[in-house]
C-alpha cells in the first residue's frame, strides 16, 4: 500500500475551520460582554480591598505582609502589582483581569465540550457557562477565583493532549506547567487532579508508560507549589471564621456556586441526566464535579475550606455534562420536524472519498477515542462534524430557546451579582461619596463598630475609595498597617494627644445611630463624646458616616 504524503491533502475547507473556532469564540465574547456590562454597579467588597491594598505595597511591605498572612496569594498579588503598575488602581482595571480570565475559561470549555463530544455540544456549554450568575458575580471580582477554574479546564485540555501520544515527554510540559498555575491560583484547586486520574486511568489503565508520564508530570508541576503549601499550612488561622455547615447550607452552597438557586438546580439535573458511569468522558466530567468537594469535606475535621467560591472550578464540568443532556434532548424535539427528518437523512450519506483518505493517515487519537467514547463511532457520522452547527436548525432553536430560558430564570441572580456592594458587605464607596464633597482640609477620619468587618476593613476601603484626595488624616492611627505587614494598623494609645489640634473628625463605624462610639475603645469615646459634637450623620448599608466637629473654646476678654 502506497502511503499516503504529509501534504497529501490541503488545508481543511472553512466550514470546517469555522466549526472548530465558533465553540470557542462565541462564548469567550458573550461571557465578557456579560461580565463587563454593569461590572462597576458594584462596589469593591472587603477582599477586593485587600487586593488592592497588597497590589499598592512596596516590595519590603508586600513581602512582611505574605509573612503573616495570604501566603497562599502570593502569585496572584505579585500580578495584581505588576497590573496595577502598568493599568492603573480603577475598579475596571482591578477587575478586568478576573473578567478575561472568566471570558478565557468559557472558550476552552467551548474547546473541551468541542473535543470530547461535539463542536454543538462545545458551543452550548460555553454559553451555558456565560449565562450562569455566578459567572459574572466571580468574573467582575479582583480575586484569583476566576483563574483558578480557567486552568482547570485548560489542565484538562493539555492533559488530552497528552494522552494522545503520551509517550512524548514534551506533550506533558504544557500539563505541568498548567498545574502549576492551578496551584499558584488557589490550592483547594489542585483538588482538581483527583479527576485528571480518573481521566488517565479510564484511558490508559493502571499499568503503562502514560500514567508514569502523567505522575511524573503533575509532580513535576507541584513541586513549584510546595512553598505555597508550606507557608498556608502556618497561616490556616485565617480560614477559621468559615463555620461548620450542616444540611441546610446545601441550598446556599447551589445558590452561592451558581449564582442561581433555580438555575443551579436546572444544570444539576441537566447534568445528572447525563451520566454514563460506563462512559469514560462522562465518569471523568462527574469525577471533576464531584471529588474535590468531597475531598474537601473530607480534609473538614482538620481543616474547613468548604467554602463555594473555593470549589468554583467544578462549574465546568457540571455544565459540559449538562450540555450534552441539552443538546440530546433538542435533537429528539428537532427531530420530531420534517426539516429535521430531511437532515438526518443528508447526514448518513456516504463519506466522500477524500476525507475517508485523509481520515485513513495515521495520527494521534482523538480525546473521544482516548477516553473511549463512541469507539464504533461510523466514519458517516464523523463526517458530519461541520453540520452540527450549521446544519441542524430545529434542533439549535430548542438549544437555544433554552439557554434563553435559563438566561431569564437567572436574570436576577445577575441583578444580584450587580448589587452595590456584594453580599453583606458595608457599601463604603457610597460612605465616600457622602464625605467627598463635605471635606475641608485638614479634616481627619476614625473608625468605629464591630461588625461588616469593622475599623480593619473600612480603613483600606475607604483608603481605596479616597486614593485621589490629600487626606483625610487617619487620627488615631500610630503605625500605619502598610509599614507593619498587616491589614490592620496600630491605633493610638492616647487619643487626646493624637487628635491634639484637630477640629474636625469624620467618623466612618457599623455601629447603631443609637450610640455611634459603641464597640471603639474606651478613652477615644469619651473624647469624641466630650470635646465633640455630632453635626452630620447619614447611613447608608452597613455603615454610618458622622461629621463631629471640636467645640472651640470661648475667646479670652482682654
Amino acid at each position: 500500500m502506497t502511503r499516503p504524503q504529509p501534504h497529501a491533502f490541503g488545508p481543511a475547507p472553512f466550514g470546517a475551520r469555522l466549526a472548530r473556532s465558533l465553540p470557542i469564540t462565541i462564548p469567550a465574547l458573550v461571557t465578557l460582554l456579560v461580565v463587563l456590562v454593569g461590572h462597576d454597579r458594584r462596589a469593591l467588597w472587603r477582599d477586593e480591598y485587600a487586593t488592592w491594598w497588597a497590589a499598592s505595597l512596596t516590595t519590603d511591605q508586600l513581602e512582611l505582609l505574605l509573612s503573616k498572612v495570604d501566603a497562599v496569594f502570593a502569585p496572584f498579588y505579585l500580578f495584581t502589582r505588576a497590573w496595577v503598575a502598568l493599568f492603573g488602581d480603577g475598579l475596571t482595571s482591578l477587575r478586568l483581569p478576573s473578567a478575561l480570565a472568566m471570558a478565557a475559561a468559557a472558550g476552552l470549555i467551548g474547546a473541551l465540550g468541542r473535543r470530547l463530544f461535539s463542536p454543538g455540544a462545545g458551543l452550548v456549554a460555553g454559553l451555558l457557562f456565560a449565562l450562569l450568575p455566578a459567572v459574572s458575580r466571580y468574573g467582575e471580582e479582583a480575586r484569583p477565583y476566576a483563574f483558578a477554574l480557567a486552568f482547570a479546564v485548560a489542565g484538562a485540555l493539555a492533559l488530552l493532549r497528552a494522552l494522545e501520544q503520551p509517550e512524548r515527554w514534551r506533550r506533558w510540559v504544557p500539563y505541568a506547567l498548567i498545574v502549576a498555575a492551578i496551584g499558584w491560583s488557589h490550592l483547594v484547586a489542585l483538588t482538581v487532579l483527583a479527576a485528571y486520574a480518573v481521566a488517565v486511568l479510564g484511558a490508559v489503565g493502571l499499568h503503562s508508560a502514560a500514567l508514569r508520564n502523567w505522575v511524573l508530570a503533575t509532580a513535576a508541576g507541584g513541586l513549584p507549589v510546595l512553598p505555597l503549601l508550606w507557608l498556608g499550612k502556618r497561616q490556616t488561622g485565617q480560614i477559621g471564621w468559615i463555620g461548620d455547615r450542616g444540611e441546610e447550607s446545601i441550598r446556599e452552597f447551589i445558590t452561592s456556586i451558581f449564582g442561581s438557586l433555580w438555575v443551579g438546580l436546572a444544570v444539576l439535573g441537566l447534568a445528572l441526566l447525563s451520566v454514563r458511569l460506563a462512559e469514560p468522558r462522562r465518569r471523568f466530567l462527574l469525577a471533576w464535579a464531584l471529588l474535590p468537594p468531597a475531598a474537601v469535606l473530607a480534609l473538614t475535621p482538620v481543616i474547613n475550606m468548604m467554602l463555594s467560591r473555593y470549589l468554583l472550578f467544578t462549574v465546568p464540568a457540571w455544565v459540559l455534562l449538562a450540555a450534552c443532556t441539552l443538546r440530546e434532548a433538542s435533537a429528539r424535539v428537532a427531530a420530531l420536524t420534517p426539516a429535521a427528518r430531511a437532515a438526518a437523512a443528508r447526514a448518513v450519506s456516504p463519506v466522500p472519498p477524500t476525507t475517508a483518505a485523509r481520515r485513513a493517515v495515521a495520527g494521534p487519537r482523538s480525546a473521544k477515542a482516548i477516553l473511549g467514547g463512541e469507539a464504533a463511532e461510523t466514519g458517516a457520522r464523523r463526517s458530519t462534524a461541520r453540520r452540527a452547527l450549521a446544519g441542524d436548525g430545529p434542533a439549535w432553536a430548542v438549544s437555544l430557546g433554552a439557554l434563553a430560558v435559563l438566561a431569564l430564570v437567572g436574570l436576577p441572580g445577575q441583578v444580584e451579582a450587580r448589587t452595590l456592594p456584594a453580599g453583606n458587605q458595608a457599601d463604603l464607596r457610597t460612605a465616600a461619596e457622602i464625605m467627598r464633597p463635605r471635606l475641608l482640609p485638614g479634616d481627619a477620619i476614625a473608625y468605629g463598630g464591630e461588625s461588616h468587618g469593622g475599623p480593619r476593613t473600612f480603613r483600606r476601603g475607604m483608603t481605596f475609595e479616597l486614593r485621589d484626595l490629600d487626606g483625610p488624616k487617619d487620627v488615631f492611627v500610630s503605625v500605619r498597617g502598610q509599614d507593619r505587614g498587616s491589614f490592620e494598623a496600630v491605633e493610638c494609645a492616647d487619643p487626646a494627644e493624637c487628635a491634639k489640634g484637630v477640629t474636625r473628625i469624620w467618623l466612618v463605624t457599623s455601629a447603631p445611630d443609637r450610640d455611634l462610639f459603641a464597640a471603639m475603645p474606651v478613652a477615644r469615646a469619651e473624647l469624641l463624646r466630650d470635646e465633640f459634637t455630632t453635626v452630620f450623620a447619614q447611613r447608608t448599608q452597613g455603615v454610618a458616616v458622622a461629621l463631629l466637629v471640636r467645640e472651640q473654646p470661648p475667646a479670652s476678654q482682654p
